[in-house]
């Protein structure tokens, strides 16, 4: 589920989504919930190749091997070589603010943070580190991902909106945050 703060429109690379007002480092702005599709791997293998296009340009593969597609305007987060979002090293599905973002900004990631990325482009970030070619053939990058146990305090520090909504997914997240306090 996308943070209500956000809203989508067009972009030079199609539609994106843009924070509606300023967000803080550690803010989360997404987070896999009920709706969002799941489809395990084995399975979308299946799938017609002409079926597939949309999931890959939608969707991710995470760490439980599950093609992931929002169901909501998460599905609009544009890559970018110099992201202003990114996932968390134990937890594959949450995102949150890598720095602070300010409102009418365009929320982006480092597609290379995600597990498994289905589609190969051209770059046109912009960045001054853009690397050009993003490959679905890339390696995961740990290091573009924040460890919970860098963050978990500044994460605790805000009402995080997101959390608040009674999911499976978010049941999950806090036993995982609850893990990292307890080994603290």
């Amino acid at each position: 589920m996308i943070h209500p703060d956000t809203f989508v429109q067009p972009t030079d690379r199609g539609m994106g989504l843009f924070a509606s007002r300023d967000f803080a480092r550690g803010e989360i702005l997404w987070i896999l919930d009920d709706h969002d599709i799941k489809i395990d791997l084995d399975t979308f293998e299946t799938i017609d190749e002409k079926q597939k296009v949309k999931f890959n340009i939608y969707g991710y593969l995470d760490f439980q091997k599950r093609v992931i597609v929002p169901w909501d305007e998460g599905k609009y987060v544009n890559h970018s070589c110099d992201p202003n979002s990114t996932g968390l090293l134990q937890y594959d599905n949450v995102s949150l603010a890598l720095r602070d973002i300010k409102a009418g900004e365009e929320i982006v990631e480092d597609y290379g943070s995600y597990f498994g990325h289905f589609e190969s482009f051209e770059c046109r970030c912009g960045s001054p580190n853009c690397r050009g070619l993003i490959s679905e053939h890339h390696k995961f990058k740990a290091d573009l991902r924040i460890n919970l146990k860098d963050i978990s305090d500044r994460l605790k520090s805000f009402d995080q909106y997101l959390l608040r909504i009674e999911t499976f997914e978010n049941r999950e997240f806090l036993k995982v945050l609850e893990a990292v306090e307890v080994s603290a």
